[in-house]
């Protein structure tokens, strides 16, 4: 899933971080699986960010997320693509990080 959004520039899509997370837990869920189970930890950093700025003004969260979130998303990437070259592309676990992948611009 996704949320449109419109800037100044147009429309942006933002892709949702529930479905991402969804592919992750159940393989977590599963069974033990350290690697699903860190993309877990990093999503969740993202939601308690989102959790302390609940209710502030667009700026503060904007700012916020900047500050917070950015750094954990522009490391998430380069750690997925790292263990994605670890496992066999033929798992479940590649099928969730190569679809998280492919919404990151988003």
């Amino acid at each position: 899933g996704y949320r449109v959004l419109a800037d100044k520039s147009g429309v942006v899509l933002a892709f949702c971080w529930a479905h991402v997370r969804r592919r992750f837990y159940e393989l977590a869920a599963a069974g033990p699986a350290p690697i699903a189970s860190e993309a877990l930890r990093r999503i969740a950093e993202l939601y308690r960010i989102e959790d302390d700025i609940r209710g502030r003004s667009a700026e503060q969260r904007r700012a916020t997320r900047q500050d917070k979130s950015r750094p954990i998303v522009v490391d998430l990437e380069p750690w997925l693509r790292e263990k994605l070259g670890l496992i066999s592309q033929k798992t479940k676990l590649a099928e969730a990080i190569r679809y998280t992948l492919s919404r990151f611009d988003g």
